[in-house]
């Protein structure tokens, strides 16, 4: 006795990544390859937990590209709504997954305990009968029940108590099943730390004792969570991060008999990136010919990618791919003969490529001498890029080290970003600015430049009169 259940999540139907027809195509293309894996697997029922859409906005195209492959579905498709099928916010009275589920392509899930815990009953042979908290699949025997909860961003962590308790109280209405499933769309950071998702592991442990499987979505990089949670990942790569995560987009399938779930890689476009250090150029000439040089020194490591099956199309033919060309290292020239699009141009012809994405990573010179000796760690961000607020603060501090007002180098730079924040925090005018210049200079030099008095100097821990933003809260929380 075993039913067998497809699990896929983030298809993002109607998503053109750069702008490009082709890479909508795509995203329909690995959407279809999937479904055609589902029927080699013999799915019972394919499990979405959020994200068909990749937005609430449907195209008339998008919306009869989903119809026309939903459409050729022989098992029931179970949709719980993700943050890119509906909003927050106002909330149409129909949306596109509800339409879906009335003209019976799909059976749409969004369950709200609330008040009363107790899930209501689909049908799954007319969704538009029943209240789209539950069904019961029926197979040889067997019954699985999937619930499935919509998108709730930071109210999950007070709902997933009452989804856990709405789980009991139903089964206990309407009788155990021999196996319970979740649809739900968030991820856990436990798992993903980096990519800020909203749910700690710990919550989980009520959803646990009720569920055998819970069928996440949301994150795009495939994952595991404890005994049960189960996240595929998309089934196409949408940005550049993504594409990294070269082992981490695909589908699960799930057997009830023995209970277990095995990943599978999806079609998808290659991705490739590549990194080119301009650190030892004087000029553009010298930096393009060198690239030019490494872009044919990189084209075998982008065949490589290209070759591999999960990258290639139907007929097994290859795929242009999509190329990330990271440019790092302290750029020697000048900014403005810095052609990044000439270089892009290049990277697409030598690579054979679909499109080519620059990333700027580059440290300028008078920048890099700026930054000295910070710990790189806290002068650039995660991607390469300076941390502006780092640069700022080493702005001003040499300004107020260079200038007549040195004897207080340090006020003087604290009172630099004080005005930084009056102007971008607190939109002050000219006047307001100048008023608190003034009063700042006669508090710290009574007796002119270059002199300060510190018996007429407030401590850095004394409130400044009319000082209320959160950048200066924020410095005094450094102190």
């Amino acid at each position: 006795m075993s039913v067998r259940l497809a699990h896929v999540a983030d298809v993002h139907l109607g998503h053109r990544q750069y702008g490009r027809e082709q890479r909508e195509a795509d995203v329909k293309l690995a959407f279809e390859h999937f479904l055609g894996k589902a029927r080699e697997h013999d799915v019972t029922a394919i499990l979405l937990p959020g994200d068909l859409f990749d937005s609430r906005d449907v195209s008339p195209k998008t919306l009869s590209e989903a119809e026309s492959v939903l459409a050729d579905v022989d098992v029931p498709v179970i949709v719980s709504p993700g943050n890119h099928d509906q909003s927050m916010g106002a909330r149409r009275e129909l949306t596109w997954l509800q339409y879906l589920n009335d003209t019976g392509l799909i059976t749409l899930l969004s369950g709200d305990p609330g008040d009363d815990p107790v899930f209501v009953r689909t049908d799954l042979d007319d969704p538009r009968r029943g209240g789209g908290g539950f069904v019961d699949i029926e197979n040889d025997g067997e019954t699985v029940r999937c619930f499935g909860v919509p998108y709730r961003g930071a109210y999950i962590e007070s709902d997933l108590p009452k989804i856990a308790e709405g789980i009991r109280a139903t089964d206990e209405r309407e009788g155990p099943a021999d196996t319970t499933v979740l649809l739900a769309h968030f991820g856990v950071d436990d798992a993903v730390p980096d990519l800020g998702a909203t749910v700690k592991r710990a919550w989980l442990t009520p959803i646990e004792e009720h569920v055998d499987y819970l069928a996440l979505g949301h994150i795009h990089k495939q994952y595991e969570t404890g005994d049960v949670g189960r996240n595929p990942g998309s089934l196409e790569a949408l940005d550049i991060q993504e594409g990294r995560w070269d082992e981490s987009h695909g589908y699960y399938v799930f057997d009830t008999g023995d209970v277990t779930a095995e990943h599978h890689l999806s079609k998808r476009r290659p991705y490739h990136t590549m990194n080119f250090d301009v650190s030892s150029y004087r000029t553009f000439e010298d930096l393009r010919g060198e690239f030019a040089d490494a872009l044919d020194d990189e084209h075998a490591a982008v065949e490589r990618t290209c070759e591999r099956d999960i990258h290639r199309d139907g007929n097994g033919d290859r795929r242009e791919p999509v190329v990330n060309v990271r440019f790092v290292g302290t750029l020697l020239l000048d900014h403005g003969n810095f052609d990044v699009e000439a270089l892009r141009a290049l990277a697409v012809d030598r690579l054979d490529a679909l499109h080519v994405q620059p990333t700027n990573n580059t440290e300028r010179k008078a920048i890099a001498e700026l930054l000295g000796d910070i710990e790189r760690d806290e002068a650039f961000d995660a991607d390469g890029t300076v941390n502006t607020d780092v640069l700022q603060e080493r702005v001003f501090d040499t300004i107020a080290g260079e200038s007549r007002y040195s004897a207080e180098t340090e006020a003087v730079a604290r009172t630099l970003d004080e005005l930084e924040g009056l102007v971008t925090d607190d939109e002050q005018g000219v006047s307001a600015v100048a008023d608190y210049l003034g009063e700042r200079r006669r508090e710290l030099f009574p007796n002119g430049p270059g002199e300060a008095d510190d018996e007429d100097r407030p401590m850095n821990d004394e409130p400044i009169e009319g000082r209320t933003s959160q950048q200066t809260l924020d410095a005094r929380g450094d102190e």
